[in-house]
C-alpha cells in the first residue's frame, strides 16, 4: 500500500484550499475597492486638495494654538494665531516680495547679455576649464539658454495663464483661501469631540495602544511639517545671504528657489546651486563661483547634520537612502506633490511596521 505521506498534494485539504480561495477573493475585492476610492477621489479632487491642505495648516499651527489654550479659550487662540500668521505674512509680502520682483525683472533684462557672456565664456580659448572641453559639449551647454528660454515660453506662460484663471476665474480656488482657514478651524475645535467618537470605535481593552499608535503617527507627521517649513525657512534665509555677501545678483530670487525647494527634503540646496553658480561664474568670475560653491557645500552639510536632524522631528526616523526612495516613488505615483508626502507616509509606514512586528511592546501587544 502506498505511503499517503508520500502524495505532495496530501496536504491540501477542503478547508485549506476554501482558506486560501476566500483569502484571494478578498485580495480581489479589496484590489477593486482600491481603485474605485482611488477613482473617487480623482473625481472630488478639489475636496481632497481642501482637505489635505486644512490637515497640513492643523498640524503647523496646532502646538501654538494648544500653548495658548491654557489662558485662553480654544477658538480666541485660534483666532491669535491665525492674526499672527497674517502679520507674518503681510511683513513677508512687504520687505521680501519686492526684491523678489526686483530680481526677476533684472533675470529678464539682463537675460540676453548673460546668454552672450556664456557663449563668450564657452568658446573663449583662454579660459582654463571650458577650453578643454570636447566641442559636442560646449555646443551643448551654449544650447542650454536657448531651450530654457523656449520651455518657459511654452510650459511657464501657458502653466502662468492656466494659474490666472484658475485664481480669477474659479470661485472655489478663490475661496481655497478661505475654506481651508475654516475647515482648519472647525477641525481644531471639534477635535475633542473627533477623539471622543473614536474612543467608541475602539474597544476599551485597546484604547490605550490605539492613543499610542496614534500619537507616534501624529508626531511623524507633525514633527517632518513643522520641522521641514523651518528647515526650508532657514536654508533659504542661508542662501540668501551666502549670495548677498558674494555680490552675486539675483540673491533673492536664488534664496526663494532653494526655500521653495527645500521643501522636498535634499532638494532645495542642490536646486538653486546651477544657477547661482552660473549667475557667479558669468557675473563675477570662476574664484567667485567656486566661492558659491563652496558656499553651497557648507550649507548642505550644515542642512544635513545640524539644521534637520535638531528641528525635523527624530521620530521620523527615515535613513538617507530610505527618504531617497520615498522621494522616487512619490515622484513616479503623484509628481510633485507625491514628492512632498512620500517622507511623512514613509514615516507613517514605519511606523505601523514597528507596531506589527515588534509584538512584545506593552502598548503593541497587551492593548492596555
Amino acid at each position: 500500500m502506498k505511503d499517503p505521506r508520500s502524495n505532495p498534494w496530501s496536504s491540501l485539504t477542503d478547508e485549506r484550499i476554501t482558506y486560501v480561495l476566500k483569502l484571494l477573493m478578498v485580495v480581489v475585492l479589496a484590489f477593486y475597492a482600491g481603485e474605485f476610492v482611488l477613482e473617487f477621489l480623482a473625481r472630488i479632487r478639489a475636496v481632497v486638495c481642501i482637505l489635505i491642505g486644512s490637515i497640513f495648516l492643523a498640524y503647523l499651527v496646532y502646538p501654538a494654538v494648544q500653548r495658548l489654550r491654557r489662558r485662553m479659550p480654544l477658538l480666541i487662540a485660534i483666532l491669535l494665531v491665525y492674526a499672527i500668521i497674517l502679520v507674518a505674512f503681510a511683513l513677508a509680502m512687504l520687505f521680501i516680495v519686492p526684491h523678489i520682483v526686483a530680481d526677476i525683472g533684472a533675470l529678464i533684462h539682463h537675460y540676453p547679455d548673460l546668454v552672450a557672456r556664456l557663449n563668450g565664456l564657452i568658446y573663449d580659448p583662454n579660459d582654463p576649464i571650458t577650453s578643454r572641453l570636447p566641442d559636442w559639449i560646449r555646443r551643448e551647454i551654449a544650447q542650454v539658454p536657448a531651450e530654457l528660454a523656449l520651455w518657459v515660453r511654452v510650459h511657464g506662460f501657458e502653466t502662468f495663464g492656466h494659474l490666472v484663471y484658475v485664481l480669477v476665474g474659479t470661485f472655489a480656488a478663490v475661496a481655497t483661501f478661505i475654506i481651508v482657514p475654516l475647515i482648519t478651524a472647525y477641525l481644531l475645535l471639534d477635535l475633542d469631540g473627533l477623539k471622543q467618537g473614536l474612543a467608541s470605535l475602539v474597544p476599551e481593552n485597546r484604547w490605550r495602544a490605539a492613543l499610542a499608535l496614534l500619537a507616534d503617527v501624529d508626531g511623524v507627521i507633525g514633527g517632518f511639517i513643522r520641522g521641514q517649513l523651518i528647515v526650508a525657512l532657514m536654508v533659504g534665509g542661508l542662501i540668501t545671504l551666502a549670495l548677498t555677501l558674494l555680490h552675486v545678483h539675483y540673491a533673492f530670487l536664488l534664496g526663494l528657489l532653494a526655500a521653495v525647494g527645500d521643501l522636498i527634503p535634499y532638494v532645495g540646496a542642490v536646486l538653486a546651486f546651477i544657477p547661482a553658480f552660473v549667475s557667479a561664474w558669468l557675473t563675477n568670475g570662476w574664484i567667485n563661483a567656486l566661492l558659491v560653491a563652496a558656499a553651497f557645500a557648507v550649507i548642505f552639510e550644515v542642512e544635513g547634520h545640524l539644521i534637520a536632524p535638531n528641528i525635523v522631528s527624530k521620530q521620523v526616523s527615515l535613513s538617507p537612502f530610505v527618504v531617497l526612495l520615498a522621494l522616487l516613488m512619490g515622484a513616479e505615483l503623484g509628481g510633485l506633490f507625491g514628492m512632498v508626502i512620500a517622507v511623512p507616509i514613509a514615516g507613517v509606514l514605519r511606523v505601523l511596521a514597528l507596531r506589527v512586528f515588534r509584538p512584545s511592546q506593552p502598548n503593541a501587544s497587551s492593548g492596555e
